[in-house]
């Protein structure tokens, strides 16, 4: 599958444009053409757990926030069903998601059943420069899409005051693709979302890297998800994998997993059993985690991989900002 590049069009008055001059190591959003692996949520029961365990790995979290939906029409939002908080990395960014007690949305019925199956990593998010001309690529090329969401939240700016956090978002239906939540949007106020006072420091990471998915069938899904990221897929020695402008999606048949992972529990597939980040200083990333007590399924010079335990239902491998390997071709 060739690479398919997405169109553009200038965006709404008053929304944010990418900048060139941006430079690349800081540069969150991606230029025409371009699709970053944006960030991934967990579906968590309580919002409250999450700032036990991610706050002992070193993640500092931004205050919950409720999803809204801006009608165009109106300017009135529509609950969606789900809040949030963020673990916010300098490059992408980890979510955790709940639904809210006493709506009844698709969104929150899709976190409530997915939950039953897995606590875990169930929404693959993608960024692009112009999520409305991906739409029409999406449909075009057969992919089964909800109506375009205009997303909305009120958070605190960096000043104290509270800001408006605005997105597009693109999704695919609901149980339409078998990986799990699959979706594109367009980012409209960075600067809101980056704020540096929600960084992490102690550990060392500062960006997400990979995506590894437990499959039955390898081929097919990285098939499905190259097609939805206009993307080629690439067969290795134990699965697939899908490489973006900026991160990577990794699939295996669940019996490699174990092998290549050092993970033994896992949900059944398809899943979500790793996300994999970059530490400026591997190091001291080790350091924190064993002082805090962590325990590592793999600690190796050039990679640590966090037991799903301790990292609400998911793996996290780490690799130092200047090698992220291709599972696939790693020695057994």
């Amino acid at each position: 599958m060739g690479k398919s590049l997405a169109r553009s069009s200038s965006p709404p008055d008053g929304l944010q444009r990418v900048d060139p001059t941006v430079t690349e190591r800081a540069r969150q959003l991606p230029a025409s053409g371009e699709i970053f692996l944006d960030h991934v949520g967990w579906y968590v029961p309580h919002l409250d757990d999450v700032a036990r365990s991610f706050g002992r790995l070193g993640f500092p979290l931004t205050p919950s926030s409720i999803h809204g939906d801006r009608d165009p029409e109106t300017g009135a939002i529509i609950p969606q069903g789900s809040a949030n908080r963020l673990a916010v990395l300098e490059r992408g960014y980890l979510e955790f998601l709940s639904d809210v007690e006493g709506t009844e949305t698709p969104v929150g019925n899709h976190l409530r059943r997915e939950m039953d199956r897995y606590v875990g990593v169930h929404l693959i998010a993608f960024s692009v420069s112009d999520a409305v001309g991906e739409a029409d690529r999406l449909a075009g090329d057969g992919f089964r899409l909800q109506p375009t969401v205009n997303l909305r939240r009120t958070i605190e700016g960096a000043d104290g005051a509270d800001v408006e956090v605005a997105f597009t978002v693109v999704r695919a239906e609901f149980g339409s693709i078998p990986e799990g939540r699959i979706q594109t949007l367009t980012h409209h106020s960075p600067e809101h979302v980056w704020q540096r006072r929600y960084m992490a420091r102690e550990n060392g990471i500062v960006g997400l890297a990979e995506v590894v998915f437990s499959v039955a069938d390898p081929v097919a899904s990285a098939g499905r998800l190259a097609k939805f990221t206009g993307r080629s897929a690439i067969e290795t020695e134990t699965g697939m994998s899908v490489q973006l402008d900026r991160g990577k999606l990794t699939f295996f048949e669940p019996k490699d997993v174990p092998r290549k992972l050092g993970i033994q529990a896992m949900p059944e597939a398809p899943a979500t059993v790793a996300i994999g980040l970059i530490s400026h200083d591997l190091g001291k990333t080790r350091e924190f985690m064993r002082a805090q007590g962590v325990h590592l399924a793999v600690d190796e010079p050039n990679r640590l991989i966090v037991e799903p335990d301790e990292a609400l239902g998911s793996a996290l491998i780490v690799y130092p900002a200047h090698e992220v390997p291709t599972l696939g071709n790693e020695s057994p």
